[in-house]
């Protein structure tokens, strides 16, 4: 299953995916904004926690690692990119997030223009 929309339709995923009210509480907070890039647990304790990226993009792209058998909700910060998940490609850009399953064959990092800044943050669950 593949979704892709606006942050402001996030809630409407609730019930689809449980772990949405701590991830809509997290970057409601803006904590994926103010740190570095690496691994992070929710301040909920929950089974969510957050990995936040900065890279500069390329036409050749990367492989997206540490979400295999897992759910993964990825939304840009800042800048844009092309990701490919299973061959579909996606211009995830600030104000969109894409679900998607981590043991997908995901590409990430790949953008119109070379190279441009990009901050990340995937929530895995």
């Amino acid at each position: 299953m593949i979704v892709f929309d606006i942050l402001s339709q996030m809630e409407a995923y609730a019930q689809a995916f449980p772990a949405m009210n701590t991830i809509i509480s997290v970057m409601d907070r803006s904590l994926p904004y103010e740190v570095a890039s690496g691994s992070y647990n929710t301040p909920e304790k929950s089974d969510v926690r957050y990995l936040v990226d900065e890279f500069l993009t390329s036409e050749r792209g990367f492989s997206s690692v540490d979400t295999a058998g897992k759910t993964v909700l990825e939304i840009a910060l800042d800048g844009d990119e092309i990701v490919s998940v299973d061959g579909s490609v996606f211009h995830l850009a600030e104000g969109r997030f894409l679900i998607y399953q981590g043991d997908s064959e995901i590409k990430r990092g790949v953008a119109y223009t070379l190279p441009a800044y990009v901050k990340a943050v995937r929530f895995v669950f």
